[in-house]
């Protein structure tokens, strides 16, 4: 069983995306990669950082950043940029919480969206974008409970 936020979750992850019809329709329109930043608190200790590449309802890709590699936040409506050893990951979008509030969204005891309008993630990039869609938000949370997982 994988441990959140491990690279090996982050895969299984991507693999529940693409198996995941609700979200490849809610997310039809959708272009924009994420870093998902689980910040230390509760029993985590460092932070983790996830790449998620997201485009038309499918996961490009997703892996976790080594503690050391760093990550572009690219301007707005830029298309995604291809994962390239070597070189920066490159995203529109970094939607960043506590370890014990992403939690919450795993356990479907807080929506993303909700968590971020009263202030219990931070979101760099278009909120107006993220808004619209929501579905696609909620089809994402309902793709981690695919994800057999092992917390800290």
């Amino acid at each position: 069983m994988p441990k959140f936020g491990s690279d090996e979750w982050a895969k299984a992850f991507c693999k529940a995306v693409n198996e995941n019809k609700n979200y490849a329709e809610a997310a039809s329109w959708w272009e924009g990669d994420f870093i998902f930043e689980i910040q230390p608190s509760g029993n985590l200790t460092k932070k983790i950082k996830m790449f998620v590449g997201l485009y038309h309802g499918k996961c490009t890709g997703a892996k976790t950043l080594a503690d050391d590699e760093e990550y572009e936040v690219l301007p707005p409506n830029s298309p995604p940029r291809p994962l390239k050893e070597g070189e920066k990951v490159g995203v529109e979008f970094v939607f960043s919480g506590t370890y014990d509030n992403w939690i919450k969204v795993l356990k479907k005891e807080l929506d993303p969206i909700q968590g971020l309008m009263a202030g219990k993630f931070k979101l760099i990039g278009n909120m107006a974008k993220v808004m619209r869609a929501t579905r696609a938000a909620q089809e994402l949370v309902n793709s981690t409970t695919m994800v057999e997982t092992e917390f800290y």
